[in-house]
């Protein structure tokens, strides 16, 4: 993309890391590589740290704190926090901050690392189903968690779910990981960012954001202290890269991103497939998702012996995110598909294993052979979506036993090939 070369954005960390590069010629500072080498480290020269001028994330009064001002100004939110370990540090944030609030609700599926902040900071957490939603929060709660847009680009109403939240006083949480980009386009769905109280971003998934780059947005009155849980469960050793990238894509898509979602509409919608592949509809133009009729695995795996990667297979559905990146390849897409004839799509596995009444003790790992009436030790997702199928406290069966070896490549977390297990 030529605006990478030639937009002069108002990124002031951006910025930052460009000039001190520029001043910077010997580093008697972390990160090891010094800022040199080629190939992989092509970009080591704009690995820093917290030098003069390059402030601190986790006590930001300069170029980070600007940018996370004009990162609230986009996502129309209150606040909004780097971070650079992932959604996942941005969820154990809110998580650490619900705790305080009293009961905590959650609704529909739920990413890995809900799970796992609970499981680490000692937390319960009441699964209430969307239809039952509303006479459960008129009976009070701390928080209420949901994913809007999941896997799949659908919302599953989550601006319905904050309205309600906010109508019966309750926090609402919105995984919105895969939404970051929506804040940037008309054509696509309104941000949760400001509407909810805390929503969770991955601009790294669908923006140009080097890996692990998210942002955690806030309203009301929990921002502050949101800031400081922030600094609890963050790195002390943030990417500079990382964030420089979140500063830049912020500008980038403020300019363009009208312009990149229409041409990802139109294209997309245009695309016709070959027999037995047939679209499905999504909340998000830039989310294809196709029932492939079979093994959309299978497809996937196929796709990549012709160069060709896609971001996930579901069951029968094959996940691409489409970005102004690749838009201009998504004619490929129809006949590389017109030879590939997806397997059978075999049985899938059934969550809902027998709960043991022990929920406490010891981790330990086992063979996967030598599971069979164990305990399992922690919420085991198949990724991607990344949303649990063995849940911790469950009993493993032979069916959960070969579920695990036949999947154990898409299983997390599993301990090198091992299943964590309750002693």
């Amino acid at each position: 993309m030529k605006e990478k070369k030639t937009l002069n954005p108002k990124a002031p960390l951006y910025q930052a890391v460009l000039l001190l590069n520029k001043k910077d010629k010997v580093r008697f500072h972390m990160p090891g590589h010094g800022g040199e080498g080629g190939g992989l480290f092509a970009s080591a020269k704009y690995d820093l740290t917290e030098l003069s001028g390059l402030d601190n994330l986790l006590s930001p009064h300069g170029v980070i704190a600007e940018a996370e001002k004009l990162l609230a100004k986009a996502y129309k939110c209150g606040a909004a926090y780097m971070f650079t370990c992932g959604a996942t540090a941005c969820m154990h944030a809110a998580l650490a901050y619900a705790r305080t609030r009293g009961d905590i609700l959650f609704t529909g599926n739920m990413h890995f690392s809900f799970f796992s902040g609970l499981t680490l900071m000692g937390l319960k957490a009441e699964y209430v189903p969307r239809e039952g939603l509303e006479e459960r929060l008129k009976k009070g709660a701390g928080s209420l968690f949901f994913t809007s847009p999941d896997y799949l680009g659908r919302l599953n109403g989550g601006a319905e779910i904050a309205a309600l939240c906010k109508k019966y006083g309750v926090l609402s949480v919105a995984d919105s990981a895969h939404g970051a980009h929506f804040a940037f386009s008309g054509i696509l769905p309104d941000s949760l960012t400001e509407i909810a109280d805390i929503t969770i971003i991955s601009m790294h998934k669908t923006m140009d954001v080097f890996g692990g780059g998210a942002v955690l947005c806030a309203n009301g009155g929990c921002a502050e202290e949101l800031a400081a849980y922030r600094a609890l469960v963050h790195t002390t050793s943030p990417s500079y890269l990382t964030m420089a990238s979140i500063d830049f894509a912020r500008a980038l898509w403020e300019s363009k991103g009208e312009e990149y979602y229409r041409e990802i509409a139109d294209k997309a919608r245009a695309l016709t497939l070959p027999h037995g592949y047939k679209m499905v509809n999504t909340d998000d133009v830039s989310r294809l998702v196709i029932d492939c009729g079979g093994d959309a695995q299978d497809v996937l795996e196929k796709l990549e012996k012709k160069g060709i990667y896609c971001e996930a297979a579901i069951g029968e559905n094959l996940v691409l995110i489409v970005t102004p990146h690749n838009v201009k390849y998504l004619d490929m897409l129809p006949s590389a598909l017109e030879d590939v004839t997806p397997a059978p799509l075999a049985a899938a596995f059934v969550p809902g294993l027998k709960m043991s009444a022990k929920r406490e003790g010891r981790l330990a790992v086992k063979r996967i052979e030598q599971c069979t009436g164990a305990v399992c030790g922690v919420d085991i997702c198949l990724y991607p979506p990344g949303t649990p199928v063995i849940r911790r406290g469950e009993i493993l069966d032979e069916n959960a036993v070969h579920f695990i070896k036949d999947f154990a490549s898409r299983l997390s977390p599993l301990a090198y090939g091992g299943v964590i297990v309750l002693e």
